[in-house]
């Protein structure tokens, strides 16, 4: 009987100390953005400094490459993985296949995933970028998030070269509070017929009325799309640069109605931010 009551408690004990342990290592408190060839310094710096500033010290910020997506160590933390800015080709000769087949699991049981500008086109299932122009990108994506086509640019014709593209963007809300912000853009898309799709809905648009940001539900997880910079802080941008410094003053205006909106992505996408 003794030996019995010693095996009972040893197996009680055992399922206490293996379920910390699980508990510990399912802690999803890690903001993954994606930083490999495509990324634009600029976007990842902006964003690198964006979650470190808006998300609370319980949340790391760490980037990962395409052979650490493919890896797939980091999908047992995350919290959100982020796909910034840049070009969206590069992504593609990166992550198509393995690392994007990753990402869709991670989403699907439970993650979330944002896409910001290049990061939005690439998880939509299409893109339709400068059609007929010098830049002309045209072709499915893996990803494919949004079920619809990501079409830009829709505000200025882009310039890789230089910020000449840049705009600040007015972007209608859905918020009952902001009902408008402005936020830094260039390049970015908008989301075809966005509103008529099944668990799409439309947080922002442009002043054109086509869908700038939107909210999917993928699986048990969920995932955000903005085709305007809704994490560049104005007081990080060049103010040397002629065409950001006529930016500048407009945006810094907006900055508070911009981390309203941004705040209302994290919490949709269930994260615990700043108050």
């Amino acid at each position: 009987m003794k030996r019995y009551r010693l095996f009972l408690f040893f197996y009680a004990l055992s399922i206490i100390l293996f379920n910390s342990t699980a508990f510990a290592k399912t802690n999803k408190n890690i903001i993954y953005i994606y930083q490999d060839a495509g990324v634009s310094p600029h976007a990842l710096s902006q964003a690198m400094h964006t979650f470190q500033t808006v998300l609370p010290p319980s949340y790391a910020v760490k980037t990962i490459d395409a052979q650490g997506v493919i890896k797939n160590d980091w999908s047992r933390d995350a919290a959100l993985f982020v796909m910034p800015g840049g070009a969206d080709t590069p992504y593609t000769q990166k992550l198509n296949g393995a690392g994007n087949q990753q990402i869709k699991n991670y989403v699907r049981h439970g993650g979330s995933y944002l896409g910001l500008c290049a990061g939005a086109y690439y998880a939509a299932s299409s893109i339709e970028f400068d059609k007929n122009g010098p830049l002309e990108v045209l072709g499915t994506r893996e990803l494919a998030f949004f079920d619809g086509k990501a079409i830009g640019p829709v505000l200025s014709t882009y310039d890789y070269t230089t910020e000449s593209s840049a705009r600040a963007a007015q972007i209608n809300l859905t918020l009952s509070n902001p009902k408008t912000t402005t936020v830094y853009y260039n390049g970015g898309g908008y989301f075809e017929h966005a509103d008529t799709f099944k668990n799409t809905s439309v947080l922002g648009y442009y002043a054109n009325q086509k869908p700038a940001i939107i909210l999917i539900n993928y699986g048990q997880g969920h995932v955000a799309l903005s085709g305007v910079h809704i994490e560049y802080d104005a007081a990080l941008l060049d103010s040397n640069n002629p065409f950001l410094a006529k930016l500048i003053p407009e945006l810094t205006s907006a900055n508070q109605q911009r981390l309203i909106l941004l705040n209302e992505v994290l919490k949709q996408l269930h994260l615990s931010i700043s108050t």
